[in-house]
Formats: structure tokens, sequence, C-alpha cells
């Protein structure tokens, strides 16, 4: 009796062991399973955008404007691992930068301003960010749109020779284009507001 009971506990002890090893193996596979689908899933999105511009404005709407504030996570991935997205395009030869915005004359203009520049300047970027945007909106000719470090999306309108890709990301002072004419539109929006520029201005 006592050498079936001993049998008993020893084939229970085993089967804890083999169940355990089973929660193991299954956790792996899951593991597995989930980075090979979000690698599949970065792929499908690379190959759509570039298959189609169209697609990579409805992932621009539906992802980065509605969903994912993606320059936050960048942000803090950056401050505790080091760079994420290789920044494009540094240039240190720079016409329009954050020191010209309190010294450019600049009038309203529909939800932002229209700031002078002389035609053709090489424009910079104010702040760092995700490029989430690049294309014609009424009003503004060429635009492009930065999500910007700061959760401010700035829009820079009457652009052209754009030097930067959708998605790219990119630092402060950047040049992004060239004005078209003697002027630039600039528009501040956060959190579907638009930012007054002269209070923008008094705490750059």
């Amino acid at each position: 009796m006592n050498d079936y009971t001993t049998i008993t506990h020893k084939k229970a002890s085993l089967k804890t062991v083999d169940n355990s090893n089973s929660s193991k193996t299954k956790y792996l596979k899951n593991l597995v399973t989930r980075t090979l689908l979000s690698i599949i899933l970065v792929i499908s999105v690379s190959i759509i955008t570039k298959i189609n511009s169209d697609n990579a404005i409805i992932i621009n709407d539906y992802l980065f404007q509605d969903s994912l504030q993606f320059t936050k996570i960048n942000k803090w991935y950056q401050d505790k691992f080091g760079t994420l997205i290789p920044s494009t395009n540094e240039n240190s030869d720079l016409v329009f930068s954050s020191s010209d915005l309190t010294t450019n004359p600049y009038e309203n203009y529909l939800d932002g301003v229209k700031i002078k520049v002389a035609k053709g300047s090489p424009i910079s970027l104010l702040n760092g960010g995700i490029i989430v945007f690049i294309g014609d909106k009424e009003e503004y000719g060429k635009t492009v749109i930065i999500q910007g470090n700061d959760g401010i999306d700035y829009w820079y309108g009457g652009l052209t020779n754009i030097s930067i890709n959708l998605y790219d990301y990119i630092e402060k002072d950047t040049l992004i284009g060239e004005s078209l004419e003697d002027y630039i539109y600039l528009v501040l929006e956060k959190d579907s507001s638009y930012v007054n520029y002269e209070e923008y201005l008094k705490n750059i």
C-alpha cells in the first residue's frame, strides 16, 4: 500500500513538472507569434504606403492624428534608450528659425499667421517631431505638418522644394523646404484647438 502511494505521488509530481514546462513552451510560442505578427504588420503597412499614396493619407488620419501620438512615444524612448528613428536633412545654414519668430513681421491669417520672409528662404523646424502630412491644403498651398515633441502640431504653408518625407522624424532647426513667395503660413494646433501665435511667442 505504501509502495502504491509512493508511486502515485511520483506520477503526480511528474505531471506538475510537465504542466509547468508546457506552460513555458506555450508562452514562448505565443511570444514568438506576436513578435512575428508585429514584424509582418510593419512590413505590410510599409508596402501599402509605397503602392498608393492615398493609403499613406488614410494611415496618417487614423493612426497618427486620431489614435497615436507617436512623437510622445519616440521622445520617451529617446530619453530612456537613445534615438529610435534617425533624423534627416541636418543643416545649420538657416534662414527662418525659432529666433526669427520675434523679428519677422507677421499678420493674422485664417487659423494662424502669415509671416514675412525673403522669397526662396530655406524654412526650418521650430521644434522636432514627426512629419504627419505633406500636401496641398486649401488657402495654405503646399503644406507640411509636423507633430511636435511639445504636443503642438506645426503647419507650414506656402512651401516649395520640400526636402523631407512623410513620417520622417526630424530635429528642431532641420530644413524642410523653401518659401514659394515672400511669406509663409504658420498654424499652431494643440488638442484640436488653434494656438494663439502671440501667446506662443511669449512661451518660447
